[in-house]
């Protein structure tokens, strides 16, 4: 439970940090120049997924598409709000001392994508997901943290 409650404190603080982040060059660009604040805004196809639907990514893309730098927090959380389907090959499966099981996906040069599970991972244990499967799974983006995405509430596919 220390572990995930961790891992949950992490999330809370780099989500905390984005938001932060986003509002403040939102603000800078509104105090510099009140006629072209709008021009530094995301384009609308950037901002948000069509119709609210989750994007479908490969683990390695998905990483490298929320870890662009100089990225608008602001724009980032609205562009994820709906979440991912990420599909990716399994690197390892961690289950915890209270039972809970998370799997971690390779995302290409050496970064990980860490999934959490809604269902505190029954479904990956009972369908014996092990290292090198191929999953696909629909979750909410948790955070990034250097070489590890967070995304959490995942439900297999």
């Amino acid at each position: 439970m220390k572990a995930r409650s961790t891992l949950i404190t992490s999330l809370a603080l780099s989500l905390s940090l984005l938001a932060a982040a986003g509002c403040k060059k939102k603000d800078d660009a509104a105090s510099t120049d009140k006629g072209t604040a709008g021009a530094t805004a995301a384009k609308p196809d950037e901002a948000k997924p069509a119709g609210g639907k989750p994007i479908e990514m490969e683990a390695p893309a998905l990483f490298e598409d929320y870890n662009k730098p100089g990225q608008d927090g602001m724009a980032l959380l609205d562009k994820w709000r709906a979440g991912a389907v990420v599909t990716g090959t399994v690197t390892q499966v961690i289950t915890e001392e209270a039972g809970n099981a998370s799997v971690w996906l390779d995302a290409g040069n050496n970064k990980k994508l860490s999934l959490g599970f809604a269902d505190d991972g029954k479904a990956a244990k009972d369908k014996g997901v092990k290292q090198g499967d191929k999953v696909t799974a629909q979750c909410q983006i948790g955070g990034s943290d250097g070489n590890l995405m967070m995304l959490t509430d995942c439900t297999l596919k």
